[in-house]
């Protein structure tokens, strides 16, 4: 994996002791923080908002705008590839309400003085990752902060009946995943730099390091919107999985619609399953924090081949990945990890 910033000196990663979505505030804590607030309620003005992965207002009868914000610390020491990242994961969350036209960003970025080189770079990988979504940057804003922080206020635009929420998971439905799990195990590897734990991170991933890295980097920088796009009519439900993890994005989805949600196969990143028994990340066990993940669809099961032929003739990597039942809550049933290689 090219190391661009360690031959500026300048690795981002070590300005922050949370990387990536690692940052983000816990999820009981969040929703607590929200009853506080009395921000639980649905708002007549909005089609959707609070407790979804974005907000969503009509504007006519056939256009609907969604809104949405994500930033996070560097989980990649490049600059470049770190705007890239901080693109593709804001962007997700609009994606994940079926929102993928007219795609423009006002980027966040915060960073200590002495990173202030790092700024170009890092508005660059987010300008060039928006182009690639057909999206564009509009504009933003710029501080300095002790940690280095980026990402954007997203918006985009879709019919009001193209639109998914976590609301619409029903008993029976087929459960989809559209990125392997471990971007926390495969990047948490990366920036071990003791000479002697660096050996037994290498024993533990059973293969190099730097590739695991590579492809981790690789899936976080693919954008959600041709998933979006092929799973359109298909899926009634959907959310992204970031900072929560599977486990926990799934609880929002079963939470949300008022059913269970039973996983039995878990895709990683080849690789990531023994780094993250080293580190205790819980990847196993889907609670592994995600940066810039994929999405989890909850699909009618007449509707899932269909889905399977869209993603295929979309380029689309998936998986699926357990279902929905009459129960409540999360259940991991001995779940068969799968190791995945690009």
């Amino acid at each position: 994996m090219p190391d661009r910033a360690a031959d500026d000196g300048v690795r981002l990663t070590e300005h922050a002791d949370l990387h990536g979505c690692s940052c983000k505030v816990g999820q009981g804590d969040l929703d607590a923080l929200l009853r506080e607030a009395g921000l639980t309620e649905d708002r007549d003005e909005l089609l959707f908002g609070v407790g979804e992965d974005a907000a969503a207002r009509r504007l006519t009868d056939d256009l609907a705008l969604v809104s949405t914000v994500d930033f996070f610390t560097p989980i990649v020491d490049d600059p470049y590839d770190f705007g890239r990242v901080a693109a593709c994961n804001a962007a997700s969350d609009a994606f994940a309400t079926g929102a993928t036209e007219n795609l423009d960003c006002l980027v966040v970025l915060g960073l200590p003085g002495e990173l202030t080189d790092s700024a170009a770079p890092i508005l660059a990988g987010v300008a060039d990752a928006l182009d690639e979504m057909g999206g564009v940057v509009a504009g933003g804003h710029t501080i300095t902060s002790p940690w280095p922080f980026a990402g954007g206020a997203v918006s985009a635009t879709a019919a009001p009946e193209d639109l998914l929420t976590a609301r619409g998971a029903a008993p029976g439905h087929r459960l989809y995943l559209t990125k392997p799990l471990g971007t926390q195990s495969a990047m948490g590897a990366l920036r071990v730099r003791d000479d002697e734990f660096q050996g037994v991170v290498a024993e533990a991933a059973d293969r190099p390091v730097d590739r695991v890295g590579e492809e981790a980097l690789a899936w976080m920088t693919t954008p959600n919107r041709a998933a979006a796009v092929a799973c359109r009519g298909t899926a009634t439900a959907a959310t992204d999985v970031t900072g929560f993890g599977l486990a926990g994005q799934a609880r929002v989805l079963a939470d949300r619609s008022g059913v269970g949600i039973e996983v039995t196969r878990l895709p990683v990143i080849e690789g990531t399953e023994s780094l993250s028994a080293l580190f205790g990340y819980g990847l196993e066990d889907g609670e592994g924090s995600e940066t810039s993940g994929g999405l989890l669809l909850s699909v009618p099961g007449p509707r899932a081949a269909g889905l399977e032929s869209r993603f295929d003739d979309a380029g689309v990597f998936y998986r699926e990945i357990g279902r929905v039942t009459d129960g409540e809550g999360v259940t991991l049933r001995d779940p068969e990890l799968e190791p995945v290689s690009r």
